[in-house]
């Protein structure tokens, strides 16, 4: 992929921009309220199966 332009960075900014700004704020927290509810959390992410079973051994063990 070739580089981009600043002419051309501009232009994708400037669309994005009136994209977002024509989008009405009902569909904006919709999207926002499923990107959430969809998002992988932080403990597997970063650590994988391994931090996670040794979280719910840790908690386990304080109970």
């Amino acid at each position: 992929m070739g580089k981009i332009t600043g002419q051309e960075y501009v232009q994708y900014i400037t669309e994005q921009l009136v994209e977002y700004i024509e989008t009405p704020v009902a569909d904006r927290k919709q999207a926002k309220k499923e990107a959430k509810a969809t998002k992988e959390q932080w403990l597997p992410k970063w650590f994988g199966v391994g931090g996670a079973s040794l979280l719910m051994w840790i908690k386990k063990k304080d109970q």
